[in-house]
């Protein structure tokens, strides 16, 4: 055997070494993102059937005060009584997945290290640039939702003023994963949108307690 054809058998060996572990990193990657995904959803879900709870009353120090009518008490008993009727509702909520995961940036992998600091976590140094197809059917959820895709739907803005025969409630996504070295830690970009106007993003920072992942905190970074 050739030096030459040394080299090259050696190079396959190793370059096939590399797409395995690329490829089994990214399966684990997956089925975190799978596992957390429930969670997720209900952290960063909001239903816009449902007005924001009642603020509080104006400030006694107001001068004007006296002068404000606030009845807190009736405010407060038709918030619950809404909120009631929309648990016994059994309407789909429909939710529409981006179809492939955004890509990580600098900032959430230095948020990372920032958030967990108490446990002097390092970054894996895996590259995570690429981003890969979601599969709708891998993402479990409460059974008040129904998952579709984006792209299914009318582009831009248009999304909110289809003519549906079902009832769009938001739309959401989320990034590839960072993980420290342990992987055991972790952080992913998501957010939702339930409005032309209506939403936010953030970061999720998510972490594994006794051999399964919890989202510990949902860090908002933009909203409109």
């Amino acid at each position: 055997m050739t030096t030459k054809l040394t080299f090259v058998i050696i190079l396959m060996f190793l370059l096939s070494i590399s797409c395995d572990k690329k490829h089994s990193e990214l399966e684990f990657e997956k089925s975190v993102a799978n596992e957390i995904f429930p969670a997720l959803l209900d952290s960063v879900f909001h239903d816009t059937r449902l007005a924001p709870p009642p603020p509080p009353p104006p400030n006694s120090e107001w001068s004007d005060s006296t002068a404000v009518k606030w009845d807190e008490s009736k405010m407060i008993a038709e918030y619950e009584k809404r909120r009631a009727e929309l648990e016994k509702d059994t309407t789909k909520l429909v939710v529409a997945i981006v179809d492939s995961t955004y890509r990580i940036n600098e900032r959430a992998k230095k948020e990372l290290l920032k958030f967990y600091d108490n446990y002097e976590i390092e970054l894996d140094t895996i590259n995570i640039t690429e981003s890969y197809k979601i599969n709708l059917t891998d993402l479990k959820h409460a059974d008040k939702f129904q998952l579709k895709y984006r792209s299914e739907l009318p582009a831009t803005s248009k999304v909110w003023k289809g003519d549906y025969d079902f009832y769009l409630s938001g739309i959401t996504g989320f990034s590839r994963i960072q993980f420290d070295r342990t992987k055991s830690y972790g952080v992913m970009i998501s957010g939702f949108g339930c409005g032309r106007l209506c939403g936010f993003s953030g970061l999720v920072f998510i972490r594994k307690v006794d051999e399964k992942w919890i989202i510990d905190k949902v860090m908002v970074t933009a909203i409109s």
